[in-house]
């Protein structure tokens, strides 16, 4: 089972820096938990705290945001098969879920725990110090797509205005 999920966090691109960090990988693998999800299950929701990251193993989920008028919309589909994980924010803070996540498949995960991270990252701070670095890339990467997605909308508002005008 540990030696499962240490080839998953191998896989996964969070971790990815860690390749001369065996020992920390290793202990990493011993600190989280597998949790399994049927499809269709809701494995988060939004609105929710936090206070986990997982690391898809097996099976495809789907990242849901609702609109004002409760609508659901797909933000993007992530699969094991590619190394797919969601729930990173988590690690950071304590802040609510922004997004919810369905399971579209059968799914096994990897979780990490917000609390089990944080003292792995006290005891291998190396390790710590480059996963860290690799969450905050992800994450200002989704930023600057968020960003750009902005500038979209502000512009196809303003050109619909100055049509209507």
């Amino acid at each position: 089972m540990n030696r499962e999920r240490r080839r998953l966090l191998d896989a996964c691109p969070l971790f990815q820096d860690l390749a001369g960090e065996s020992a920390a990988l290793d202990d990493l693998a011993l600190s989280c938990e597998n949790q399994r999800a049927a499809a269709g299950a809701m494995v988060i929701t939004e609105g929710t705290e936090g206070d986990a990251m997982y690391v898809i193993c097996a099976g495809r989920v789907r990242v849901e945001k609702h609109t004002l008028y409760d609508d659901a919309y797909t933000v993007t589909v992530l699969a094991g098969s590619e190394g797919g994980f969601f729930g990173e924010l988590a690690l950071l803070d304590r802040e609510r879920r922004s997004a919810s996540v369905v399971a579209e498949s059968d799914c096994e995960f990897v979780v990490v725990s917000r609390e089990r991270f944080q003292a792995w990252g006290d005891r291998h701070p190396a390790a710590g110090l480059l996963t860290t670095r690799r969450i905050a890339q992800h994450l200002a990467g989704r930023l600057r797509r968020a960003n750009a997605d902005i500038i979209t909308l502000f512009s196809a508002l303003v050109e619909e205005l100055e049509q209507r005008l």
